[in-house]
């Protein structure tokens, strides 16, 4: 299957680098167009509007900061990435902009929650998995190659 949109959930982490640079090479075999999305939530202890403005504006800064490194990653391989940063569940946020945007493949890597924090907090590449309108890929390096 040749993709033509291709999305990377992007938090700067390593597993989430070593997926962008999956992404980057698959959209250059497809001649795909790939957007890097990061996701900033709404933390649970913000209690009034000024303090969720607050934390979304100080996470908007962080992911965009790493987005620009992410960015600068896939021209580096010759793919220019559109980065955009979203607000809310992660896996809601990007199920939705795959919706919108015709995208074809959402690219992850795991996060590598504990048995215990996935029952507690839920895995955002399983509801992915469950929920997203295209194909999902959770990539995952292997040991000593990101």
């Amino acid at each position: 299957m040749a993709y033509r949109h291709i999305l990377v959930g992007y938090d700067g982490s390593p597993p989430a680098t070593a997926a962008l640079l999956h992404a980057v090479e698959l959209a250059l075999r497809c001649g795909a167009a790939l957007s890097v999305a990061a996701v900033a939530r709404v933390p649970e202890y913000a209690a009034t509007v000024d303090e969720v403005n607050g934390a979304l504006e100080d996470a908007r800064r962080y992911f965009q900061a790493a987005l620009d490194r992410a960015a600068a990653l896939a021209r580096e391989r010759g793919v220019e990435a559109a980065t955009y940063v979203l607000a809310g569940h992660p896996a809601d946020a990007l199920i939705r902009f795959a919706q919108q945007h015709g995208v074809d493949l959402i690219v992850v890597g795991p996060r590598g929650l504990t048995p215990v924090q996935r029952l507690l907090l839920g895995s955002v590449s399983a509801a992915l998995v469950r929920h997203a309108p295209c194909s999902v890929l959770v990539y995952r390096a292997e040991p000593g190659s990101a």
